[in-house]
Protein backbone atom coordinates (compact mmCIF):
# COMPACT_ATOMS: atom_id res chain seq x y z
CA UNK A 1 0.00 0.00 0.00
CA UNK A 2 3.10 2.37 0.62
CA UNK A 3 3.87 2.57 -2.87
CA UNK A 4 0.15 3.51 -4.34
CA UNK A 5 0.64 7.43 -5.18
CA UNK A 6 -2.68 9.52 -3.97
CA UNK A 7 -3.42 12.34 -5.95
CA UNK A 8 -5.02 14.82 -3.30
CA UNK A 9 -6.91 17.84 -5.60
CA UNK A 10 -8.26 20.99 -3.08
CA UNK A 11 -10.55 23.36 -5.59
CA UNK A 12 -9.93 26.75 -3.54
CA UNK A 13 -11.95 29.63 -3.97
CA UNK A 14 -12.06 32.33 -1.13
CA UNK A 15 -10.54 29.51 1.21
CA UNK A 16 -8.44 32.14 3.06
CA UNK A 17 -10.58 31.45 6.66
CA UNK A 18 -10.15 27.57 6.52
CA UNK A 19 -7.79 26.33 4.22
CA UNK A 20 -5.05 26.22 6.47
CA UNK A 21 -6.41 23.23 8.83
CA UNK A 22 -7.56 21.46 5.31
CA UNK A 23 -4.12 21.17 4.31
CA UNK A 24 -2.52 20.25 7.66
CA UNK A 25 -4.91 17.62 7.55
CA UNK A 26 -4.12 16.45 4.31
CA UNK A 27 -0.03 16.73 5.68
CA UNK A 28 -1.10 14.65 8.62
CA UNK A 29 -2.19 11.26 6.77
CA UNK A 30 -0.56 8.12 7.86
CA UNK A 31 -0.44 7.36 4.20
CA UNK A 32 2.00 9.95 3.00
CA UNK A 33 3.13 9.37 -0.78
CA UNK A 34 0.50 11.62 -1.96
CA UNK A 35 0.84 14.64 -4.22
CA UNK A 36 -1.44 16.89 -3.01
CA UNK A 37 -2.23 19.85 -5.86
CA UNK A 38 -4.01 23.24 -5.07
CA UNK A 39 -5.94 24.55 -7.91
CA UNK A 40 -6.76 28.35 -6.66
CA UNK A 41 -9.72 29.54 -8.73
CA UNK A 42 -8.82 33.28 -9.35
CA UNK A 43 -9.94 33.26 -5.68
CA UNK A 44 -10.22 37.44 -4.82
CA UNK A 45 -9.49 36.69 -0.62
CA UNK A 46 -6.27 36.35 1.12
CA UNK A 47 -5.55 32.87 0.47
CA UNK A 48 -2.66 32.74 -1.92
CA UNK A 49 -1.10 34.64 1.40
CA UNK A 50 -2.07 31.13 3.65
CA UNK A 51 -1.28 28.68 1.04
CA UNK A 52 1.97 29.78 -0.47
CA UNK A 53 4.47 29.41 2.35
CA UNK A 54 2.83 25.99 3.31
CA UNK A 55 3.64 24.60 -0.24
CA UNK A 56 7.30 25.96 -0.21
CA UNK A 57 7.49 24.44 2.43
CA UNK A 58 6.89 20.85 1.38
CA UNK A 59 8.06 19.70 -2.18
CA UNK A 60 4.28 17.55 -2.25
CA UNK A 61 2.02 20.71 -2.67
CA UNK A 62 1.49 22.05 -6.00
CA UNK A 63 0.13 25.31 -5.55
CA UNK A 64 -1.12 26.88 -9.30
CA UNK A 65 -3.29 29.77 -10.06
CA UNK A 66 -6.25 29.51 -12.49
CA UNK A 67 -8.92 31.85 -13.99
CA UNK A 68 -12.17 31.39 -12.24
CA UNK A 69 -13.87 29.27 -13.79
CA UNK A 70 -15.75 27.38 -11.44
CA UNK A 71 -15.24 24.80 -8.95
CA UNK A 72 -15.69 21.97 -11.70
CA UNK A 73 -12.84 23.72 -13.76
CA UNK A 74 -10.50 23.76 -10.58
CA UNK A 75 -11.10 19.91 -10.06
CA UNK A 76 -10.69 18.79 -14.06
CA UNK A 77 -7.58 21.00 -13.87
CA UNK A 78 -6.04 19.79 -11.17
CA UNK A 79 -6.81 16.29 -12.39
CA UNK A 80 -4.78 16.82 -15.20
CA UNK A 81 -1.78 17.66 -13.34
CA UNK A 82 -1.88 14.38 -11.59
CA UNK A 83 0.06 11.66 -11.80
CA UNK A 84 -1.76 9.16 -9.12
CA UNK A 85 -3.30 5.89 -9.53
CA UNK A 86 -5.92 7.01 -7.01
CA UNK A 87 -7.80 10.35 -7.22
CA UNK A 88 -9.01 12.17 -3.95
CA UNK A 89 -11.42 15.51 -4.15
CA UNK A 90 -10.97 17.29 -1.01
CA UNK A 91 -13.00 21.09 -0.68
CA UNK A 92 -11.21 23.51 0.84
CA UNK A 93 -12.68 24.07 4.31
CA UNK A 94 -13.39 20.08 5.29
CA UNK A 95 -10.53 18.37 7.72
CA UNK A 96 -9.53 14.89 7.06
CA UNK A 97 -8.59 12.57 9.90
CA UNK A 98 -5.04 11.24 10.38
CA UNK A 99 -6.07 7.75 8.72
CA UNK A 100 -8.68 8.49 6.09
CA UNK A 101 -6.37 7.76 2.67
CA UNK A 102 -5.32 4.78 4.80
CA UNK A 103 -7.99 2.76 5.39
CA UNK A 104 -10.22 3.58 2.40
CA UNK A 105 -7.33 1.93 -0.05
CA UNK A 106 -7.33 -1.13 2.51
CA UNK A 107 -11.08 -1.09 1.34
CA UNK A 108 -10.48 -0.90 -2.26
CA UNK A 109 -7.54 -4.17 -1.21
CA UNK A 110 -11.19 -5.86 -0.63
CA UNK A 111 -12.89 -5.91 -3.79
CA UNK A 112 -11.74 -5.39 -7.55
CA UNK A 113 -15.34 -3.69 -8.28
CA UNK A 114 -14.95 -0.69 -6.51
CA UNK A 115 -14.38 1.78 -8.70
CA UNK A 116 -15.35 4.97 -5.61
CA UNK A 117 -14.94 4.50 -2.08
CA UNK A 118 -16.34 6.41 0.24
CA UNK A 119 -16.27 6.95 4.10
CA UNK A 120 -18.84 8.79 7.11
CA UNK A 121 -18.41 12.11 8.23
CA UNK A 122 -18.60 14.38 11.35
CA UNK A 123 -20.04 17.56 10.55
CA UNK A 124 -18.88 20.69 12.16
CA UNK A 125 -19.59 24.18 12.23
CA UNK A 126 -17.47 27.50 10.81
CA UNK A 127 -15.47 27.24 14.43
CA UNK A 128 -14.12 23.72 13.70
CA UNK A 129 -16.38 22.84 16.84
CA UNK A 130 -18.27 19.13 16.01
CA UNK A 131 -22.39 19.62 16.01
CA UNK A 132 -22.48 15.73 17.74
CA UNK A 133 -24.33 14.90 13.78
CA UNK A 134 -22.82 12.38 11.31
CA UNK A 135 -23.79 11.14 7.94
CA UNK A 136 -22.96 8.03 5.92
CA UNK A 137 -22.98 6.64 2.68
CA UNK A 138 -24.19 3.28 1.01
CA UNK A 139 -22.19 0.43 -0.50
CA UNK A 140 -23.02 -1.89 -3.54
CA UNK A 141 -24.40 -0.75 -7.01
CA UNK A 142 -26.45 2.39 -6.02
CA UNK A 143 -26.95 3.99 -9.26
CA UNK A 144 -31.07 3.25 -8.90
CA UNK A 145 -30.47 5.10 -5.16
CA UNK A 146 -28.68 8.10 -6.32
CA UNK A 147 -30.94 8.98 -8.75
CA UNK A 148 -34.34 8.38 -6.68
CA UNK A 149 -32.77 10.97 -4.08
CA UNK A 150 -32.66 7.50 -1.87
CA UNK A 151 -31.04 8.95 1.20
CA UNK A 152 -27.34 9.94 1.65
CA UNK A 153 -25.58 7.64 -1.02
CA UNK A 154 -22.32 9.48 -1.30
CA UNK A 155 -21.44 12.14 1.39
CA UNK A 156 -19.63 14.88 -0.57
CA UNK A 157 -16.46 14.82 -2.98
CA UNK A 158 -13.95 14.94 0.25
CA UNK A 159 -15.69 11.45 1.19
CA UNK A 160 -14.26 9.71 -1.73
CA UNK A 161 -10.87 8.00 -3.02
CA UNK A 162 -11.56 6.76 -6.56
CA UNK A 163 -9.39 4.87 -9.10
CA UNK A 164 -8.03 7.04 -12.27
CA UNK A 165 -9.00 5.00 -14.76
CA UNK A 166 -12.21 5.21 -13.35
CA UNK A 167 -12.10 9.45 -13.85
CA UNK A 168 -10.18 8.27 -17.34
CA UNK A 169 -12.99 6.26 -18.43
CA UNK A 170 -15.97 8.27 -17.20
CA UNK A 171 -14.80 11.63 -18.06
CA UNK A 172 -14.28 15.11 -15.10
CA UNK A 173 -16.89 16.83 -13.45
CA UNK A 174 -19.43 19.23 -15.50
CA UNK A 175 -18.14 22.48 -16.29
CA UNK A 176 -22.03 23.97 -16.33
CA UNK A 177 -22.48 22.41 -12.71
CA UNK A 178 -21.47 23.59 -9.48
CA UNK A 179 -22.81 22.23 -6.74
CA UNK A 180 -24.84 18.95 -8.14
CA UNK A 181 -21.40 18.48 -10.21
CA UNK A 182 -20.33 16.09 -7.59
CA UNK A 183 -23.99 14.14 -8.07
CA UNK A 184 -23.80 14.19 -11.77
CA UNK A 185 -20.04 12.43 -11.14
CA UNK A 186 -21.20 10.04 -8.82
CA UNK A 187 -24.45 9.18 -11.51
CA UNK A 188 -21.16 8.46 -14.18
CA UNK A 189 -19.22 6.84 -11.84
CA UNK A 190 -22.02 4.65 -10.48
CA UNK A 191 -23.34 2.92 -13.88
CA UNK A 192 -20.21 1.49 -13.92
CA UNK A 193 -18.92 0.62 -10.75
CA UNK A 194 -19.72 -1.16 -7.70
CA UNK A 195 -19.46 1.93 -4.97
CA UNK A 196 -17.57 1.26 -1.19
CA UNK A 197 -18.48 2.42 2.23
CA UNK A 198 -15.98 2.63 4.84
CA UNK A 199 -18.02 3.00 8.11
CA UNK A 200 -16.43 5.26 10.27
CA UNK A 201 -16.05 8.82 10.30
CA UNK A 202 -12.50 9.75 8.59
CA UNK A 203 -12.99 13.14 7.91
CA UNK A 204 -14.93 16.10 9.29
CA UNK A 205 -17.48 18.63 6.98
CA UNK A 206 -17.61 22.08 7.85
CA UNK A 207 -21.65 23.92 7.37
CA UNK A 208 -21.09 27.31 7.24
CA UNK A 209 -23.09 30.25 5.38
CA UNK A 210 -20.98 30.53 2.55
CA UNK A 211 -21.88 26.83 1.61
CA UNK A 212 -22.68 26.30 -2.43
CA UNK A 213 -25.86 24.12 -1.04
CA UNK A 214 -27.15 27.72 0.44
CA UNK A 215 -27.57 28.96 -2.60
CA UNK A 216 -30.74 28.12 -3.58
CA UNK A 217 -30.96 28.88 -7.07
CA UNK A 218 -28.03 27.52 -8.16
CA UNK A 219 -29.14 24.39 -6.48
CA UNK A 220 -32.32 24.71 -8.53
CA UNK A 221 -29.93 25.16 -12.14
CA UNK A 222 -27.64 22.46 -11.09
CA UNK A 223 -30.29 19.30 -9.90
CA UNK A 224 -32.76 20.57 -13.45
CA UNK A 225 -29.21 20.29 -15.43
CA UNK A 226 -27.75 16.99 -13.43
CA UNK A 227 -30.91 15.01 -14.22
CA UNK A 228 -31.48 16.22 -17.81
CA UNK A 229 -27.76 14.80 -18.09
CA UNK A 230 -28.95 11.60 -16.88
CA UNK A 231 -31.53 11.62 -18.99
CA UNK A 232 -29.14 11.79 -22.01
CA UNK A 233 -26.75 9.35 -20.60
CA UNK A 234 -29.53 7.09 -20.57
CA UNK A 235 -29.04 6.17 -16.77
CA UNK A 236 -33.01 5.65 -15.99
CA UNK A 237 -33.86 1.82 -16.13
CA UNK A 238 -37.50 2.90 -17.06
CA UNK A 239 -39.41 5.73 -17.96
CA UNK A 240 -41.86 5.36 -15.05
CA UNK A 241 -38.25 5.05 -12.54
CA UNK A 242 -37.45 8.64 -14.60
CA UNK A 243 -40.93 9.86 -13.63
CA UNK A 244 -40.36 8.95 -10.37
CA UNK A 245 -36.68 9.91 -9.89
CA UNK A 246 -37.72 13.55 -11.61
CA UNK A 247 -40.27 13.81 -9.02
CA UNK A 248 -38.40 13.49 -5.81
CA UNK A 249 -36.38 16.02 -7.12
CA UNK A 250 -38.97 18.03 -7.77
CA UNK A 251 -40.19 17.62 -4.56
CA UNK A 252 -36.69 18.81 -2.80
CA UNK A 253 -36.81 22.17 -4.91
CA UNK A 254 -40.05 22.68 -4.14
CA UNK A 255 -39.30 22.09 -0.16
CA UNK A 256 -36.35 24.03 -0.23
CA UNK A 257 -38.75 27.31 -2.49
CA UNK A 258 -40.77 26.45 0.40
CA UNK A 259 -38.80 26.41 3.46
CA UNK A 260 -35.12 28.21 3.30
CA UNK A 261 -35.68 30.17 0.08
CA UNK A 262 -39.13 31.79 1.99
CA UNK A 263 -40.84 31.27 -1.74
CA UNK A 264 -44.02 29.93 -1.43
CA UNK A 265 -45.62 30.25 -4.91
CA UNK A 266 -42.37 28.79 -6.36
CA UNK A 267 -41.79 26.02 -3.85
CA UNK A 268 -45.97 25.40 -4.81
CA UNK A 269 -44.81 25.06 -8.40
CA UNK A 270 -42.58 22.21 -7.40
CA UNK A 271 -44.59 20.49 -5.27
CA UNK A 272 -47.30 20.18 -7.60
CA UNK A 273 -45.24 19.23 -10.70
CA UNK A 274 -43.84 16.52 -8.65
CA UNK A 275 -47.79 15.04 -8.51
CA UNK A 276 -48.07 15.21 -12.16
CA UNK A 277 -44.72 13.86 -12.70
CA UNK A 278 -45.38 10.77 -10.88
CA UNK A 279 -49.10 11.09 -9.42
CA UNK A 280 -48.22 8.86 -6.42
CA UNK A 281 -46.00 11.76 -4.81
CA UNK A 282 -49.01 13.08 -3.84
CA UNK A 283 -48.25 11.82 -0.49
CA UNK A 284 -44.92 13.37 -0.11
CA UNK A 285 -46.25 16.41 -0.77
CA UNK A 286 -48.94 16.36 2.15
CA UNK A 287 -45.85 15.46 4.49
CA UNK A 288 -43.90 18.43 3.28
CA UNK A 289 -46.27 21.10 3.66
CA UNK A 290 -48.21 19.50 6.87
CA UNK A 291 -45.34 18.00 9.07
Amino acid sequence: MKDILVSVIIPAYKAGQYIEETIQGVLNQTHDNFELIIVDDGSPDNQAEVIAPIAASDNRIQYIKQKNGGVSSARNHGFRLSKGDFLAFLDADDIWLPNNLEVKLAKFATDKAFGLVHSDMAIMDGNSQLTGETKSGKEGYILDDLLSWNGTCVPTPSSILVRREVVEKVGGFDLELSNAADQEFFFRVAKDYKIGRVPEVTWWYRVHDNNMHSNIPVMEKDALLAYQRAEENKLFKSKAFRNQCFANMYLIMGASWWGDGHNKSKGMQYLLKAITTHPPAVGKVFKKLFS
